[in-house]
């Protein structure tokens, strides 16, 4: 009895951090249908066609960063790629040594003195490891991911955003991102592709000229599945992270908590789509969901936008994480919502239309 009274409150406690935001907008369906083949003519390239894209498949890595480039210059911005070398750890096998790039463009904003937001996704994929939830060793030879939803997903909807926003006046500038080596070995390291560019914009820019900056990961999955992988982490249940599939979650830690729920209230005023604030306290690696880190390491407030991953899904770092398995109506009316936001957060007057 002792014990149902400590974690009682406990239990209190972990729900208070999440917070679901209803639609207060006037409900209209969006028509998805462009925006869905849009989405799907992304994920299939890095899917399918590229596949597995990490410094242990150079070529596909090198051909998954050239697409984005060739994106990001058909809808007319600047392409800045950003070099950074691997250093020679043991760990890294035979990456170390290899360069690796992040991918900027800019949005300018109408007002010069108006802060910056940051957009950003990260295109590697898994490599293969001995379980899905480990940070290494690396097994070279073995098969990684494909990895439509990881990150497929988040890479469609950084490119989707980019198209629909180029030539939308907005009076806070924009900075799209496309992030090398999130994933292990190199997640929460100095190698990490947010972490370079984190420190790079910081020392740019400065932190009072940056409004804040989220993560597209793994937006894909909106339909029940078999899900073993949840149960290796049952305490998302307790902070709100349910076992459902009618809502996208926007992840922080605490110290992006009020820019978090200001963007999720802000999503809930321009989409009928249901979104979930979920916050954490920075305990462990685990906790801060993908490159939202990197800028919360640098005092910039940061979230991840999220199906939840793992906690939805079991193709998760698995070989069956394939762009088939995506739900693509979902996901664009997502995308569409979150363009919407964005707009809002960054004084655009026009509503979001699909671009042609």
């Amino acid at each position: 009895m002792k014990a149902l009274h400590f974690l009682c409150p406990i239990t209190l406690l972990l729900a208070a951090c999440t917070q679901l935001f209803q639609p207060t907008g006037d409900g209209a369906i969006p028509r998805t249908e462009s925006t869905e083949q849009e989405l799907r003519t992304h994920v299939s390239m890095l899917a399918e066609t590229i596949g597995e894209r990490n410094h242990y498949h150079k070529a596909a890595y090198a051909q998954a960063a050239q697409y984005i480039c060739d994106e990001f210059e058909q809808y007319g911005y600047k392409v800045d790629k950003q070099a950074y070398r691997i250093p020679e750890k043991e760990e890294y096998k035979s990456a170390a040594g290899q360069i690796a790039y992040n991918i900027e463009v800019r949005k300018e904003g109408t007002d010069p003195q108006a802060p910056w937001l940051i957009i950003g996704a990260h295109y590697d994929t898994r490599v293969g490891m001995k379980r899905w939830n480990v940070h290494g060793p690396v097994i070279e030879g073995k098969t990684g991911t494909p990895g439509a939803n990881d990150n497929a997903s988040g890479v469609a909807a950084m490119l989707y955003l980019a198209k629909q926003l180029r030539h939308v006046p907005t009076r806070n500038g924009i900075i799209f991102v496309a992030y090398a080596n999130e994933e292990a070995p190199f997640f929460q390291t100095d190698e990490m592709g947010s972490r370079q560019h984190a420190r790079k914009i910081v020392n740019e820019l400065g932190k009072e000229r940056i409004m804040g900056m989220f993560t597209l990961e793994s937006m894909g999955i909106y339909s029940p599945r078999v899900n073993k992988k949840r149960r290796t982490a049952i305490a998302g249940s307790l902070v709100g992270i349910l076992d459902r599939c009618d809502y996208v979650a926007f992840m922080s830690t605490f110290s992006g908590k009020a820019y978090s729920r200001s963007c999720a209230e802000t999503f809930a005023s321009v989409s009928r789509f249901p979104v979930r604030s979920v916050v954490f306290g920075y305990l462990t690696r685990g906790i801060a969901w993908s490159d939202d880190w990197a800028y919360m390491k640098e005092g910039i407030p940061s979230f991840a936008i999220t199906d939840t991953a793992y906690m939805r899904c079991d193709d998760y770092h698995e070989t069956s994480d394939t762009a088939n398995k995506l739900d693509y109506r979902e996901f664009a009316e997502v995308c569409i919502g979150v363009d919407a936001m964005v707009r809002k957060l960054t004084g655009a007057t026009l509503s979001p239309t699909p671009a042609k």
